[in-house]
């Protein structure tokens, strides 16, 4: 072994360490944050400043540990305290914009805000490491290449390797179980166990990755070429689309309601494969000096014709966004919508542009794939932060088109201000109880308020009184008969399993109702059935007041429904026995149809 290779192994075994104790670090952070959390001790209790410590004990650890080796210590530092800053921050808006969920406090992020924050953080890491490489602010294109998927493929490859270790070890714990030796499957379950060690396995793995270029250089060249072959297909699926769109019209894909989102999905799985056959654009200009084969014709015109197809998708998706928004306003789902719609034109536009120049061996997209990198942080920065806050956004322009008079105080989604826009929401319905211009906004707004969740808050808001119900409910069988006043005067919204009662009860709503002896004591229980459709329910006289007592299985099938209503049944002994388990009864659930009828105890005759 050489100096220089001694050296060399020294380097790597030193960095090996230090991403080893940074995983360990990690993990009892980790441990100890997770274990506040089931506990509910501090800072869990401060939802903000856990979420803060909670994503930067996530994402800056593993920032530091990639960039090691790849960075001068001063600009590492610097990185790792300005993302530290970044999560800190990001996380902490995160829950002070939306404090609650469910009714329950939050002190983790939401799944949008981690996936949003790992591409971003993805970008900008490569970005900078590229830049870092090659010495100057913008990289040459093969390096921003050729470390995006280096990244890519050590983090997919750390994650498999750390599946294989847990599997192994589950497998170690089962083998020791068989001769009745349990504290290996007891260890492994342990909070200070499993989160330290995924975190030592998963660091340790990037940095095997890391030191072992050229395997994951082979596997990123192995996956490109195997990739670029799909290309062709999906071009010819989005072209033979667009080709039918002049006889089909839009009509068909605006009914859809979901237009727009398969639009953007084909079109980022263009981008994707396109990407996939370019590579780092040493093929496409027929050049082999690289080591590659130049790109075959067929891949060249896909790369063409998809780049054209790929325009048009986009253009649709955001017309189809477009049209939504002129008429039913703004909400989170639509700005979000429109975000991705901008970042797929900064990629159509720059490769259609590619694709039309002949000369310029389509060049043009590494420019356009760089630019709209930076363009992808910056908007992913806005959307999670005050400055465009998809729910501050929304509720800003829900609110005005009230005071436009282009939504009603009847019509207006003040559910959607309660629920689904965060503290924002909360603010403008609180306002619009207190404004008097609007009695009904005012009334409807108190009243959302006062509701736990969006079941509550989306019932009618008709009082429901016993004369409602007498009017709603009419009794079938047996003929003349009138429902007890018991039953009548119940406040059903009441009931703990209302979400189980027919709308008849609960709101303004028609149900048929049959009285018949179930139970043979003597008592009629009531079979309360929706109209026009819908599962029969059972309400027992017991205890001194009336209860769900169950449904009835396929009493929603047409026979059923009709013989029930006409009288044309009888009770019958059920086919099984019922099977009493330590004071509890178990019964027959029969999986039947239409066409079986034994899973009820009223026979149709």
């Amino acid at each position: 072994m050489t100096v220089t290779e001694d050296a060399a192994s020294n380097d790597s075994a030193r960095t090996g360490t230090i991403r080893t104790i940074i995983g360990l670090a990690q993990g009892i952070v980790l441990y100890l944050l997770f274990d506040a959390s089931q506990s509910k001790a501090w800072p869990a209790t401060d939802g903000p400043t856990f979420a803060a410590l909670y994503t930067t004990a996530i994402f800056v650890p593993l920032i530091a540990v990639t960039a090691l080796g790849h960075l001068r210590v001063a600009l590492l530092v610097g990185w790792a305290l300005f993302a530290t800053l970044l999560c800190a921050g990001l996380a902490y808006y995160d829950i002070i914009r939306d404090p609650v969920a469910l009714a329950v406090p939050r002190h983790y992020p939401s799944a949008q805000f981690w996936l949003s924050l790992s591409f971003g953080l993805f970008i900008g890491h490569n970005l900078l490491i590229s830049g870092a490489s090659d010495g100057r602010f913008f990289a040459r294109y093969p390096t921003y290449f050729e470390t995006s998927w280096k990244y890519g493929l050590q983090i997919f490859m750390a994650a498999l390797f750390a599946v294989v270790f847990w599997l192994l070890l589950k497998l170690g714990a089962e083998l020791f179980k068989l001769i009745k030796i349990d504290l290996p499957s007891q260890i492994i379950q342990k909070n200070w166990f499993w989160i330290p060690a995924t975190t030592v396995v998963l660091n340790y793995a990037l940095h095997m990755t890391d030191v072992r270029v050229a395997i994951i250089r082979g596997v990123r060249v192995l996956s490109c070429n195997l990739l670029s072959w799909l290309l062709p297909l999906m071009t010819l699926i989005a072209v033979a689309f667009v080709a039918a769109l002049p006889f089909t019209g839009l009509e068909p894909l605006w009914n859809t309601r979901r237009a727009s989102t398969i639009l953007l999905v084909a079109a980022a799985s263009l981008i994707f494969l396109v990407n996939s056959a370019y590579q780092d654009g040493t093929r496409i200009g027929g050049s082999d000096a690289s080591g590659e084969k130049p790109m075959s014709r067929l891949l060249r015109f896909s790369m063409i014709a998809a780049s054209i197809a790929l325009t048009v998708l986009v253009a649709l998706a955001a017309y189809g966004i477009y049209l939504r928004v002129g008429q039913y306003g703004w909400t989170p789902a639509r700005i979000i919508a429109t975000a991705c719609a901008a970042i797929a034109a900064c990629y159509a536009s720059g490769y259609f542009i590619a694709a039309v120049h002949r000369h310029t061996r389509f060049s043009r997209l590494e420019a356009t794939n760089v630019v709209t990198a930076f363009v992808v942080v910056g908007i992913l920065l806005a959307l999670f932060t005050p400055l465009a806050d998809p729910a501050r956004i929304a509720v800003a322009d829900q609110i005005r088109r009230l005071n436009a008079g282009i939504t009603t105080p009847d019509n207006f989604d003040y559910t959607f201000l309660r629920f689904s826009s965060g503290r924002y929401g909360l603010d403008a319905l609180n306002k619009l109880a207190e404004q008097t211009t609007w009695p009904t906004a005012s009334q409807r707004s108190a009243e959302i308020l006062k509701a736990k969740n969006q079941y509550e808050a989306r019932r009618p808001q008709i009082p429901i009184t016993p004369e409602l119900r007498t009017a709603n409910i009419t009794v079938a069988q047996p003929p003349g008969q009138t429902l007890p006043k018991s039953f009548l005067d119940i406040d059903w919204n009441r009931n703990q399993r209302s979400f189980l009662l027919p709308h008849c009860l609960t709101t303004n709503a028609k149900c048929d109702a049959v009285l018949v002896d179930l139970d043979g004591d003597g008592s009629n229980e009531i079979i309360l059935i929706p109209s026009p459709a819908g599962i029969s329910v059972v309400l027992k006289f017991t205890s001194g007041s009336w209860s769900y007592a169950g449904n009835l299985s396929n009493s929603g099938c047409p026979d059923s429904r009709n013989a029930l209503l006409s009288g044309k049944f009888e009770v019958a002994q059920p086919a099984f026995r019922d099977v009493l388990v330590a004071g509890h009864r178990l019964s027959m659930n029969f999986a039947g149809d239409c066409t079986v009828n034994s899973a009820i105890t009223i026979k149709a005759n």
